[in-house]
């Protein structure tokens, strides 16, 4: 499952823009959202359901790493996964300081996840998943990159996974959007408590 991504309203990639298809007899939005998320369900088992758990405080959250993850989830569809954008969009850091927020992230990350850090499990998934989505790297599919980082962060400390709710699929969903960009925003400012606590409410509970 996953939550709208930012730059689309409902919440897949590059809708109408087919710029870099790969797979040209996708010709309908309904189809290139199919292909996706297949290839994101293919991701997940690579990284989360069949891998091996990731070392506390072992360096492998990488430029690289981040770049191989988004082409899994997009490679097979579109010529731009796994590629830094070379152009400003209405969000993100400027194209040109990309490489270098990423190393800081991953620079930051090591600390935060080292044995020797006190921050909680639910703070370190907050700030990870706060920056990779304000950096907003690749083209399109940063917010569904994100949260499989974040998942795979999880994972590497046996921690249980966010059920992301799809959004686009429930009546409510744009109020439990309205309630991520919030956190989002708040997490900007410094402020990450919101953004813990969203992932607290759709992490399951014990029956």
């Amino acid at each position: 499952m996953s939550i709208a991504d930012e730059t689309q309203p409902d919440g897949e990639t590059a809708g109408d823009d087919t710029s870099g298809l790969i797979l040209t007899r996708l010709t309908t939005r309904a189809e290139r959202n199919a292909a996706e998320a297949h290839a994101i369900s293919l991701a997940y088992d690579k990284y989360v359901f069949e891998a091996r758990r990731k070392k506390r405080g072992a360096r492998w959250l990488t430029n690289e790493f981040i770049c191989v993850v988004h082409h899994d989830m997009f490679g097979s569809i579109w010529k731009w996964a796994g590629k830094y954008r070379t152009d400003n969009l209405n969000i993100g850091m400027d194209w040109r300081i990309v490489p270098e927020q990423i190393r800081l992230l991953c620079d930051d990350f090591l600390y935060w996840d080292s044995p020797a850090s006190p921050m909680p499990v639910l703070e370190v998934a907050a700030r990870l998943q706060n920056r990779l989505t304000k950096i907003h790297p690749f083209r399109n599919g940063n917010g569904r990159h994100a949260r499989l980082i974040t998942d795979i962060f999880f994972y590497s400390r046996g921690h249980p996974l966010p059920q992301w709710p799809q959004t686009q699929l429930m009546s409510e969903g744009h109020q439990i959007r309205s309630q991520y960009i919030a956190a989002i925003r708040d997490a900007d400012q410094g402020d990450f408590s919101s953004l813990a606590k969203f992932f607290e409410n759709y992490i399951p509970k014990p029956s």
